[in-house]
């Protein structure tokens, strides 16, 4: 016995410390078969899975591709995937164990896989090579995508590279990618860089600008009525994203970047830009609105390109509004991201400092858990409802804009499908508005990538069927325009 709790403690103490990704699932196996957690994985029955139809479904799939039989299969793959999608989407299944879910779920994932590629790479009787890339595009229509959301979080949102960079290097990372105030940073450096770049970028992550904030003498805070130099933060959106456009750095990197941000005028709706709603607008600008904290940096202007020749190659966009932070109104815009991208799974990374204490036990189970979520509940309730009646109270307060948007930040989600957190720690607070040093840059980078390894199986699992759409649709694409082909 002595020795077990010994040789638990080693490897929970290499879970802990691990530098990779293999190393974290080389100890988290071991220990989910000290806990008799490899067992649970390979007893395919529980109440969460109807796992005799499964079973069922795997083996007609398995048949109908053995036999080459490209017209049965499809019909079973979409019978197969609109039964079991509801029950493979809980996230309870990857509650028990470290290291994933029933095997019985991943022996069904990839005969998914196996045979959306078999009908990808075969012949289909009657159909055309522009047929089957209709349908397939169809599929993923209807099927949807996954979006990776970063949220703000000051220094906080740093650990936002480290979620990323795990992604990246399991080849997880979503196309659509959306940012808000840090996040907002952190999503344009991604989004503005193709592949060969972004591999570079997160091997070296320590080149990156680190000074975005510099405080304002105190006359100057009081004269211009916010607090830090955001001269001083544009050149460190610049020198680490440039100054691309959305559609400019959507053509450059495959990948749809969206930033969020709020409006001054209570009247006026949070905006999300990308490449689809503001094609032309300046990203660095669009970032920097979307980090300007009230009382911490003062709104923006956007900006757009000008493709008239001659002239200012920068000119204002929508001149008249002013924009700020879009954590205020809208940290994690789920909706406006499923009508424009046909998103169906949201991959939250979250280290919004005033959010953490209230979810900090969103991944526990049990009943202290359980106790903690509705106390941290009812407590979160009770701070909007009181903000709603205090805002209701000052109609023509100065104060009033301010508790709107205390009351946006209150009331609004912070949570998605997959949540990705960045850890409760007090002490902490004290670097949030700080510029972090290279020893707080490797701390924050770990930070993520420690937080992301534990759902990296949810996260694989949850968007295999929609990566296994976009490959076959990028195959299928490259073999109609170049006439490979056929019918």
């Amino acid at each position: 016995m002595k020795n077990h709790r010994k040789r638990r403690k080693q490897l929970q103490c290499q879970l802990a410390n691990a530098n990779s990704y293999e190393q974290w699932f080389d100890a988290a196996e071991k220990l989910d078969e000290m806990d008799g957690l490899l067992a649970w994985r390979e007893d395919g029955d529980t109440g969460m899975l109807h796992s005799d139809l499964i079973r069922e479904h795997i083996r007609q799939m398995a048949h109908y591709r053995q036999e080459g039989d490209t017209v049965n299969l499809p019909r079973v793959l979409q019978e197969s995937l609109y039964r079991h999608l509801g029950e493979l989407s809980n996230p309870d299944l990857y509650g028990v164990a470290r290291t994933g879910t029933k095997l019985l779920v991943t022996e069904f994932l990839q005969e998914v896989e196996r045979s959306m590629r078999f009908v990808c790479d075969q012949p289909m009787p009657g159909v055309s090579a522009e047929q089957k890339l209709q349908l397939f595009h169809r599929a993923e229509r209807v099927f949807g995508r996954p979006a990776l959301m970063l949220s703000g979080g000051a220094a906080f949102g740093i650990y936002h590279l480290g979620v990323t960079r795990a992604l990246w290097q399991r080849d997880l990372l979503p196309d659509v990618v959306a940012g808000s105030s840090m996040g907002a940073i952190i999503a344009a450096s991604i989004c503005c860089r193709n592949d060969t770049e972004l591999a570079a970028f997160f091997e070296k992550p320590h080149q990156v600008h680190l000074d975005a904030l510099r405080w304002l003498r105190l006359d100057r805070m009081v004269q211009q009525g916010h607090a830090m130099d955001q001269t001083q933060l544009h050149e460190h959106i610049r020198s680490n994203v440039g100054s691309m456009s959305f559609r400019e750095a959507y053509l450059h990197s495959g990948r749809t970047l969206n930033i969020s941000v709020s409006p001054t005028r209570t009247r006026q709706k949070p905006r999300l830009l990308n490449e689809l709603a503001s094609p032309d607008v300046l990203i660095d600008y669009a970032v920097l609105a979307s980090c300007a904290v009230p009382g911490i940096f003062p709104s923006v202007t956007l900006k757009s390109r000008n493709k008239k020749t001659g002239g200012n190659p920068e000119i204002p966009y929508m001149p008249t509004e002013h924009w700020i932070d879009g954590s205020v109104q809208g940290d994690l815009p789920m909706m406006r991201l499923a009508r424009l991208h046909n998103v169906n799974k949201t991959i939250v990374s979250q280290a919004n400092p005033h959010v953490l204490p209230f979810i900090t036990h969103h991944h526990e189970r049990g009943p202290k858990a359980a106790l903690k979520q509705a106390a941290a509940s009812v407590l979160h309730a009770q701070v909007a409802t009181v903000l709603e009646l205090t805002r209701d109270s000052w109609n023509s307060s100065l104060l009033r804009p301010y508790l709107q948007q205390a009351h946006a930040m209150a009331t609004q989600a912070y949570l998605g499908d997959i949540n990705i957190q960045f850890p409760f720690s007090p002490l902490l607070y004290r670097k949030v508005l700080s510029n972090p040093s290279p020893e707080d840059l490797e701390m924050y980078i770990r930070l993520g990538e420690q937080a992301t390894w534990p759902r990296m199986a949810l996260i694989h699992d949850q968007t295999l069927i929609s990566r296994t759409f976009t490959d076959c649709i990028r195959q299928l694409t490259a073999q109609v325009e170049t006439g490979q082909l056929k019918a």
